[in-house]
């Protein structure tokens, strides 16, 4: 133990209170918070994963705290006992073909907020059975595979509308990836109400079953993607009609 803080304290010395870029930090516990100052009251924006590397850019003048780039553009304080820093030269730098893959991940895509968020929401828009579909998700995030999740939504139609509302649940299959699939399922009720025009058909309240899946994409400041496809099954007692969903729109977690 005390061969390893020697050593930490001496890689320390190689990087000054604003560092260069090729001062990095590997994380060596098994999760560790980011935070938005060099303190423990600060907020939490991101949890690092051991192995995951930073690059440094400026160590706090009090306490142990070093001020790193995240995968997404934006910056945070990590806890110097939960690192190792290093450096990189010229001998150890990976290949061009590497860098040039890090280069275009690091420019376009970002890390997901599922992993310290509590709430979700997006907003889609597509089709359902051939017709339009706007839908809004509010989720509540119990972890990072499990969230519960509301759905509301309307599908105009030339003779009718259908309203759609209910609750269900997500399974993240690979939480935290920068593109993430996921499962879902769901019930609720769809309100059937006819046109104005429409003296033939009468207004009817349905139960409304999905269940399929899609993709996070999870791009620079936190900037999320959804793609979503599922099949929806609206029945009653005596008949039952399926429908096709195929939408995409925008999520935000906090």
């Amino acid at each position: 133990m005390k061969l390893r803080i020697a050593v930490l304290a001496a890689l320390l010395l190689l990087v000054p209170a604003t560092a260069a870029a090729d001062a990095y930090l590997r994380v060596i516990s098994q999760k560790t918070p980011v935070r938005t100052g060099p303190g423990p009251g600060y907020r939490e924006v991101y949890t690092a994963e051991r192995g995951q590397v930073f690059a440094v850019l400026e160590r706090a003048t009090r306490d142990f705290w070093f001020k790193v780039e995240l995968d997404d553009g934006t910056s945070g304080w990590i806890l110097g006992d939960a690192v190792f820093p290093f450096e990189v030269n010229d001998a150890t730098r990976p290949g061009v073909f590497t860098r040039m893959g890090r280069a275009i991940k690091s420019a376009i895509l970002g890390p997901s907020g599922v992993s310290y968020a509590n709430v979700g929401l997006s907003f889609s828009a597509g089709i359902l059975d051939r017709e339009g579909v706007f839908i809004l998700r509010p989720s509540w995030i119990i972890d990072p595979y499990w969230a519960i999740e509301a759905f509301g939504g309307l599908s105009p139609r030339a003779e009718k509308d259908i309203f759609l509302g209910g609750l269900g649940f997500v399974l993240r299959l690979a939480p935290g990836a920068v593109i993430g699939p996921y499962a879902s399922i769901g019930v609720g009720a769809a309100k059937l109400r006819p046109k104005a025009d429409n003296f033939i058909d009468k207004p009817e309240t349905l139960m409304a079953l999905g269940a399929g899946g899609g993709l996070e994409i999870t791009f620079k400041k936190q900037i999320t993607l959804r793609l979503d496809a599922r099949n929806w099954t609206l029945f009653d007692e005596n008949k039952s009609n399926n429908g096709q969903e195929y939408s995409g729109g925008l999520a935000i977690f906090f």
